[in-house]
């Protein structure tokens, strides 16, 4: 991956730690990505709708809306239905992976995370823009996931 290879592409984080906000925002407006921040998922929701990313990154635990709302009203809406959602929180559980890819996210990481891995896998999701090509990965993903599960 190139250095600035964002390209200014624009990118919300949805969580309500700012301390997690502030690390993704530094790593990706390095690497040339506009980011735009929601400190709960109702406001996530509305951003989403007036800014328009390419690309989500959603907390679970928030209060008031968490992140397994915000990502069926994502994927339930016809105008947001298929924008790339990586879920990036502190649960860890397979169960919790498994859930969030079936509900539709293309990506699950875990917090504490690397922030080079976690714009790398961003700048790959991005390049995987056709719907049924991240749908088979996510797929592949799950079952990829109940395997080591059942071992």
């Amino acid at each position: 991956m190139t250095e600035n290879s964002g390209n200014n592409r624009k990118v919300l984080v949805i969580d309500d730690e700012p301390g997690i906000i502030e690390i993704v925002e530094a790593n990706l407006e390095g690497d040339g990505f506009q980011v735009i921040s929601a400190s709960d998922g109702q406001q996530g929701l509305e951003k989403i709708r007036s800014e328009k990313p390419e690309l989500v990154l959603l907390d679970v635990m928030m209060p008031e809306m968490d992140g397994w709302s915000v990502l069926r009203h994502i994927e339930a809406d016809p105008e947001t239905a298929g924008l790339p959602v990586i879920m990036l929180t502190a649960k860890a559980a397979d169960e919790d992976y498994i859930h969030g890819l079936e509900e539709g996210a293309v990506e699950y990481i875990t917090k504490p995370f690397y922030p080079q891995e976690l714009v790398n896998r961003i700048k790959i999701t991005l390049m995987v823009l056709n719907p049924r090509m991240r749908d088979e990965r996510r797929r592949n993903l799950i079952a990829k996931r109940k395997r080591l599960m059942e071992q």
